[in-house]
């Protein structure tokens, strides 16, 4: 008979992410009876030449609240499907594309002959693939754009023998991880920087540490787990899973089910690297945004495929095939924006941020990086966006810095690394769902092995990178 626990965890995991948002949006809706209302003024500058609305340090008053009942919420919903369409549009499109361009046993083929040829380097792999994702979240910024990857790192991953959850781990831990280790990462090092008021990527020698630091932890964390499930299937998270989709993905380590890698394949692969070519010279050199890597996603979604030797009716029954599987994660990314909402309309979320900002002046000096940390940390979640957080919190945490003399330079760090606390692992992260539906693993098994390693890892790390750098006075 099964124990409590083990009753607990099953339905935990039967339970839909949509009704623990749905209650998370109750009991943030309960909170706007209770929070009073509060406002900082605001003002426009121009960051990099963009428009940027932020706080002005010393002005927030106290204003009256708006409580968040039925009446104020009942029309939330599409506020937050078309805050999000952009990027809703973009996961369906990818998804769509991949999965056409999977149906023609391309990337199979490409990957059988990969692990052919690499087998003596086998978990090797692991390290290369998070130090190369985490360099692009660090440098330029990327980390939505980057979700298409799980459909290749997953069968590619398989292949090798291990299994689902280890390809999202190296996924979205490695985009996460670096984008919060950034080095001249444009949402948090130079919008945090230009805040601050101190020179533009100044300190880049102790950021690059911080990163290769962080990303040796992530990879030997991933690799250990990747080794005990190569050892022993039955420690995998996605045991179950993986068992449909090592037929979807057709993924399997023996060689014999690969498929064979034809010249039409080979077209198709040729095609395909030539679409995320010209997605990374589109991020890094002309600015790309949604609008831009959706359409390339639309064009390489009808042109690879039957370049790879689908039909064109094939084609679009798997690009309709794969916008299916990620729905769901579409309708849950619109559904997170509600929390947000909730605290901006009701005129709490300054009363937070304010209440949070005013440990600083009454707490050791040597905790002052740590209080910026969990201050910005408690915001990114909350607001979900890394630029939206530098301006919320740098304007009142660089002028708190000037009068407690702690290095800028410090506060800085301590809010782009806060930026990786808890984003990738909130049961609310549209972003985490889309990942493990795509890859076809339980999310809250996720959600409990990241969060083990936010907690155990992560924070611990990020912390004690902060303490070295209020010692060595980083400025």
């Amino acid at each position: 008979m099964p124990t409590f626990r083990e009753r607990l965890v099953t339905a935990m995991g039967n339970i839909s992410p949509l009704v623990v948002l749905f209650f998370l949006c109750v009991l943030f809706s309960l909170l706007t009876f209770v929070i009073p209302g509060g406002a900082f003024d605001r003002r426009t500058i121009d960051i990099m030449g963009h428009a940027r609305s932020i706080v002005v340090p010393g002005s927030f008053h106290y204003v009256p609240s708006v409580p968040q009942g039925f009446r104020e919420l009942w029309t939330v919903f599409m506020r937050g499907a078309i805050e999000g369409a952009d990027r809703s549009f973009v996961i369906l499109l990818s998804a769509g594309a991949m999965t056409a361009v999977i149906a023609t046993g391309a990337i199979d083929a490409a990957i059988h002959a990969i692990v052919r040829r690499t087998r003596r380097f086998g978990i090797a792999f692991i390290p290369i693939i998070v130090f190369a994702l985490g360099a692009c979240g660090a440098t330029f910024g990327m980390y939505e754009e980057a979700i298409p990857f799980i459909l290749v790192i997953t069968p590619l991953m398989l292949t090798m023998g291990y299994d689902s959850m280890s390809a999202v781990f190296v996924m979205y831990w490695s985009i996460a991880v670096g984008f919060a280790c950034g080095i001249t990462n444009p949402y948090t090092v130079t919008i945090g920087q230009a805040l601050a008021g101190v020179p533009l990527y100044s300190g880049t020698g102790y950021r690059v540490v911080c990163f290769l630091v962080m990303m040796t932890i992530t990879s030997l964390v991933i690799m250990r787990y990747a080794a005990r499930v190569h050892r022993d299937p039955a420690c995998s998270l996605s045991a179950e899973e993986d068992v449909a989709n090592r037929e979807r993905l057709r993924a399997s380590p023996e060689m014999s089910t690969a498929a064979p890698l034809t010249p039409r394949r080979m077209v198709g692969l040729v095609t395909l690297l030539a679409g995320f070519v010209i997605l990374m010279v589109g991020l890094l050199r002309y600015d790309w945004g949604f609008n831009e890597i959706g359409a390339l996603f639309l064009w390489m979604g009808i042109v690879v495929p039957i370049a790879g030797g689908l039909s064109v009716k094939e084609m679009i029954e798997k690009n309709i095939d794969g916008m299916r599987s990620v729905m769901i994660a579409v309708i849950m990314m619109s559904a997170a924006q509600i929390l947000y909402f909730i605290l901006h309309d009701a005129l709490i979320l300054d009363t937070i941020l304010n209440f949070c900002a005013g440990y600083l002046t009454r707490v050791p000096h040597f905790v002052v990086a740590y209080v910026m940390f969990g201050t910005s940390a408690l915001m990114a979640a909350l607001l979900g966006s890394a630029s939206g957080t530098a301006a919320t919190v740098m304007p009142i945490l660089a002028p708190l810095a000037d009068v407690l003399h702690f290095s800028k330079q410090i506060v800085v760090l301590a809010f782009q690394m806060a930026t990786g606390a808890f984003n990738f692992w909130m049961p609310w992260d549209g972003i985490a769902f889309t990942i493990c539906s795509m890859a076809g693993v339980n999310f809250f098994r996720y959600i409990k092995a990241a969060a083990k390693f936010a907690v155990l890892v992560y924070v611990p790390a990020a912390l004690i990178l902060l303490a070295l750098a209020v010692m060595l006075d980083y400025q």
